[in-house]
């Protein structure tokens, strides 16, 4: 595509200039836009898109010295490489599922998310209830652990004692608070 550009160019003089510069920098510029985007599926569009860049500046470029010119051209293949990847970079972030997918497939049932939601209400205003009915120590280790986020050795240092215990006293204050529940739900089953 890019010859076919440089073809049309106007100026004998501008498609000789081009056309070598495509020649000497070809290379340079594929280095440079794969090492950047590590994309071999469209590493020719890019390199295109540079060269299209280059022409654009033919006047500006045409006055350059060499070592100046080859860095004019790294930075611009770097700038259509980075382009590329931020367009992509949106592009994935506006992706849909597509259109062989069925969105309303994942929207949840809406009445039984409120019923869900009202179960899981009451169960935990019945957990609230069984752990205030707790016996103070067993209620403030649960509050520790689980509302405050202390760790096991700064409840063990509060309540005095050892540091592996304190998973076992957790785990007694929960089964209780379960019993306390179940027995809860039992008497108002009946």
């Amino acid at each position: 595509m890019i010859m076919m550009i440089i073809a049309a160019m106007e100026g004998e003089d501008n498609k000789a200039f081009m056309l070598n510069l495509y020649r000497d920098y070809y290379g340079l510029v594929r280095k440079t836009v794969y090492n950047i985007t590590h994309d071999a599926d469209n590493v020719e569009d890019l390199i295109n898109d540079t060269f299209i860049k280059l022409i654009e500046k033919i006047s500006l470029i045409r006055t350059l010295e060499s070592c100046r010119l080859a860095a004019y051209v790294v930075y611009t293949s770097k700038s259509v490489a980075i382009n590329y990847i931020k367009h992509k970079s949106v592009q994935r972030k506006h992706a849909y599922y597509g259109g062989d997918t069925d969105l309303t497939e994942k929207v949840p049932d809406l009445e039984d998310t409120i019923e869900e939601r009202i179960i899981h209400h009451e169960e935990m205003e019945e957990m609230g209830n069984a752990i205030l009915r707790l016996p103070e120590k067993q209620k403030d280790l649960l509050y520790f652990k689980y509302i405050l986020g202390m760790a096991d050795a700064e409840i063990a240092e509060t309540f005095g004692i050892a540091p592996g215990s304190v998973r076992q006293y957790l785990t007694r204050a929960r089964k209780e608070a379960q019993k306390l529940m179940d027995k809860e739900m039992s008497t108002r089953a009946e």
